[in-house]
């Protein structure tokens, strides 16, 4: 991957190019992916098992696993909420 980074979604610092590697979809930089971790983290990851057999077959044959990623949006918005919190001198 060529040098290109984009913003994290909560303080717009750079997100480190390792992690934008490992996990293109990302949003968050890796301090806000850690603190994320507490509400759920970023993501939520579902899995379908794959059937390779045909419908009505007495045989049942198993393929792969398929995992989706779907963006934890209420994880998100706290860690947002958090982050205001804290640059304006909130507590809880």
């Amino acid at each position: 991957m060529a040098g290109k980074t984009r913003p994290c979604e909560i303080c717009m610092r750079p997100i480190e190019m390792e992690r934008l590697e490992t996990i293109p979809e990302t949003r968050l930089c890796l301090e806000h992916a850690e603190k994320v971790k507490k509400h759920g983290g970023e993501f939520t990851v579902t899995s379908t098992q794959e059937r390779t057999s045909k419908p009505g077959s007495l045989k049942i044959n198993f393929g792969g696993v398929t995992p989706t990623m779907t963006r934890n949006h209420k994880a998100m918005e706290k860690l947002k909420d958090e982050f205001e919190d804290e640059k304006w001198g909130k507590k809880e």
